[in-house]
């Protein structure tokens, strides 16, 4: 077995991230497309507000992030149990 570095475990957990992250994105669109076709409430509406911060996040928005990390964390560990 070969050894990774940490930069590699880093770039290819980076790209699962932002993949995973760009996926949802395309679903959670066609979901809201979907749902405001169809009269029902939207999924870009604000539901998570820490203003001092300037965080405001909708459905659609933590469902992006928690699959994006959710991914990196979970493409870091694989690399480093394979290594």
């Amino acid at each position: 077995m070969t050894h990774r570095s940490a930069f590699v475990r880093l770039a290819v957990s980076a790209a699962a991230g932002l993949g995973a992250a760009l996926v949802t994105a395309l679903v959670a669109a066609v979901i809201e497309l979907y749902l405001t076709g169809h009269g029902y409430g939207s999924i870009n509406r604000e539901i998570i507000t820490l203003a001092p911060a300037g965080v405001h996040l909708s459905i659609g928005d933590v469902g992006v992030l928690a699959a994006g990390i959710a991914a990196a964390l979970a493409t870091w560990y694989q690399i480093g149990r394979d290594a």
